[in-house]
């Protein structure tokens, strides 16, 4: 009897460590009032799904733009977000960065803008789609990490 207690009990401890452990944040989201206290030069970007770029700027520190803008994207972006259920969500990331230029990537048929990126946030409410939309709104948990 003691052992099926001991196992009993670590197993709930180690179910409990990985729950823990898959909803600890990684990053954390920007309220949109917050966009005013940020200094360096940003872009409002939205992940799209299309054959062509997978990224649209739909405004910048001066505010939204009438069309967005189909853009290519080097350095850092929000690649560490792995779940489905945040990319078809229609979150906006802030990412920090310059224009490069304009850029015609030899699998594209097309010329699209290129902008490098050092760094980004999403902006809350974090949305998600499908089966995990009761995970918080605030931050980026590991289990959005994942593929």
């Amino acid at each position: 009897m003691k052992a099926i207690v001991v196992i009993v009990c670590v197993l709930a401890l180690t179910l409990s460590s990985v729950v823990v452990y898959l909803f600890s944040p990684v990053k954390h989201a920007v309220k949109e009032e917050d966009l005013l206290n940020i200094a360096e030069p940003y872009y409002l970007v939205k992940w799209i799904q299309t054959t062509g770029s997978s990224w649209m700027i739909i405004g910048d520190q001066d505010g939204l733009y009438d069309e967005p803008i189909l853009i290519l994207i080097t350095g850092e972006w929000p690649s560490i977000v792995k779940s489905y259920e945040v990319a078809i969500g229609h979150n906006t990331y802030i990412c920090y960065g310059y224009y490069v230029g304009e850029s015609k990537p030899y699998y594209y048929s097309e010329h699209f803008s290129e902008y490098h990126f050092t760094g980004w946030d999403i902006l809350y409410p974090i949305k998600r789609e499908g089966i995990l939309p009761f995970l918080p709104k605030s931050y980026l948990c590991r289990l959005d990490t994942l593929g």
